[in-house]
C-alpha cells in the first residue's frame, strides 16, 4: 500500500452541519435584534453598545477553559434558559426592573426561536442538495435548546435531514464528549465515518477530532484561507471559505 493510500481517512457516510455560524445567521443580526426589543421594554442602549455587552456576556460563558470545564458543558432546557435570561440581563443593566428584564428576555427568547428570525447562507440550499446527490446522510448539530427543531423545520432542505441534535436534549454541549457519542449514534455509522462542519475552532473541529471525527472548518471571512489548508498528513482541506468546498471530502 502507498504512502499516500495510507493517508487517505475513511470515507464519510454522514456531514453534521453546526446550526448557528455555519448554515443560519441571525437576520437581523443579534445586537440589532436585542437593541430593538431592549428599547421596547426601556433600554437606551444602540446596537453598537449591545454588541459589546454581549461579547462580554458570551467570554463569561464562553470564554478562556471553556474547552477543560466539564461543568460549563452540562446542558438541560433549564440550563440553557437560565443561561440567556443571564445574559439579557448582563447586556440589559440599565432596564428599571426585574420585571421589565424579564419581559424582555421572553421576548427575545420567543424570537430566535422562530424561522424569520434566522437567514440560510447563499451556499447552504446547493451543498444539501450535492450531500444528497451524493448519497450521503446530513445530521444538524448544535450547541442549542429544543427551539432549534422549530427554525429547522422553516426550511424544506432541513426537513430531510437525518435528525437534529441539541445540546439541551443530550445533555452536553460540543466539544464535550458526551456531545460527540450523541450525534455518532444519529449519524448511525462509526466515529470515523462521520465529518463534522462547523465554524468554531474548539467547539466544532478540536471537539469532534478529539472523539474520532474528521473535521473541517468554515471560515466565511474575506481572505481568511490563505494558504490550501490542509492539515498535516490529511489529504483534504482543514479549512474552507465556502460550504461548497466539503465536496473535496467526498468526491
Amino acid at each position: 500500500m502507498s504512502s499516500a493510500a495510507s493517508e487517505d481517512p475513511p470515507l464519510i457516510r454522514c456531514v453534521a452541519l453546526d446550526a448557528v455560524g455555519t448554515v443560519i445567521e441571525a437576520d437581523p443580526p443579534v445586537a440589532v435584534a436585542y437593541a430593538s426589543v431592549g428599547r421596547r421594554h426601556g433600554s437606551d442602549l444602540d446596537p453598537v453598545q449591545v454588541n459589546g455587552r454581549l461579547n462580554e456576556a458570551f467570554a463569561s460563558c464562553f470564554g478562556v477553559g471553556r474547552g477543560n470545564d466539564a461543568e460549563r458543558l452540562v446542558s438541560s432546557e433549564d440550563n440553557e434558559r437560565a443561561m440567556w435570561r443571564w445574559i439579557v440581563g448582563e447586556v440589559f443593566s440599565d432596564l428599571e426592573t426585574v420585571d421589565a428584564a424579564d419581559r424582555c428576555f421572553e421576548e427575545l427568547y420567543e424570537h430566535f426561536g422562530k424561522p424569520a428570525s434566522w437567514r440560510c447562507y447563499d451556499d447552504v440550499a446547493v451543498t444539501m442538495s450535492r450531500i444528497q446527490a451524493a448519497g450521503l446522510d446530513v445530521v444538524i448539530a448544535s450547541n442549542f435548546d429544543r427551539r432549534l427543531h422549530a427554525v429547522c423545520s422553516g426550511w424544506p432542505m432541513f426537513r430531510s435531514v437525518r435528525s437534529v441534535v441539541v445540546s439541551s436534549e443530550v445533555g452536553w454541549r460540543k466539544p464535550g464528549r458526551g456531545f460527540f457519542e450523541a450525534l455518532v449514534s444519529a449519524c448511525g455509522c462509526r466515529a470515523e465515518e462521520v465529518l463534522m462542519v462547523g465554524d468554531d475552532p474548539v467547539n466544532d473541529v478540536e471537539g469532534a477530532l478529539a472523539c474520532g471525527l474528521q473535521a473541517v472548518r468554515v471560515d466565511r471571512s474575506v481572505g481568511a484561507v490563505a494558504d490550501d489548508g490542509h492539515l498535516s498528513g490529511r489529504p483534504k482541506p482543514s479549512v474552507i471559505e465556502s460550504l461548497v468546498g466539503l465536496e473535496a471530502w467526498w468526491r
